[in-house]
């Protein structure tokens, strides 16, 4: 293995920070493979299905780390909707010759975004969160029926209660900051180092 697309949103680009913050940067520098970084705020899972060819397939990587729904849930869609498209990249993935890698997405911290001035999801919060954890259940059945490797980067932000460990959001309360990236590129690095038996 040599090289791998992570191909998402905010989550993936890393919001606000240096890139040289971002998760797939410092998975990068852990694991010594190279990583293309694909993320693009804003971005919903029919934006990354759209993009794939030009973003992923032409780099021609080994594997390539999808992740992306929550702004699909921002705007009110259909989670069966953003089955369909991370489905649809991970099948074009296969037939590319390229591993696929679905990964979950991070809850959101709401003590931090209920002090923000932003706009609100367009079905509301509450109705966003509900979406958010029927979409990470969702994704995660779907990909163990196809026999594919899901990252889990949601309940790494939870503690042993349940709840979101707010230390690891930036204040809008959507984003992680660089610990919470690191956090994240520890997990993904250990991921990749046993599922794909690197040294």
């Amino acid at each position: 293995m040599k090289t791998m697309v992570c191909h998402g949103d905010s989550l993936t680009q890393g919001a606000d920070l240096s890139p040289n913050y971002a998760w797939p940067l410092l998975v990068e520098n852990q694991v010594g493979i190279k990583i293309i970084n694909s993320g693009i705020g804003g971005d919903t899972s029919g934006g990354l299905l759209g993009r794939f060819y030009h973003d992923v397939v032409q780099h021609k990587p080994d594997v390539v780390l999808i992740m992306g729904g929550t702004n699909d849930l921002w705007w009110d869609l259909d989670v069966n909707n953003v089955l369909a498209n991370i489905f649809a990249m991970t099948c074009q993935a296969e037939y590319h010759n390229m591993a696929p890698v679905v990964g979950l997405p991070l809850p959101l911290y709401m003590e931090n975004i209920r002090q923000q001035k932003m706009m609100a999801p367009i079905g509301g919060w509450e109705n966003c969160i509900q979406k958010l954890d029927r979409l990470i259940d969702a994704l995660s059945f779907s990909a163990r029926e196809s026999d594919i490797a899901v990252l889990d980067f949601y309940h790494l932000f939870l503690g042993d209660n349940g709840e979101v460990q707010g230390q690891y959001f930036l204040e809008d309360g959507l984003h992680p900051n660089k610990e919470g990236h690191m956090l994240m590129a520890d997990a993904a690095a250990g991921f990749l180092k046993s599922t794909f038996h690197l040294a």
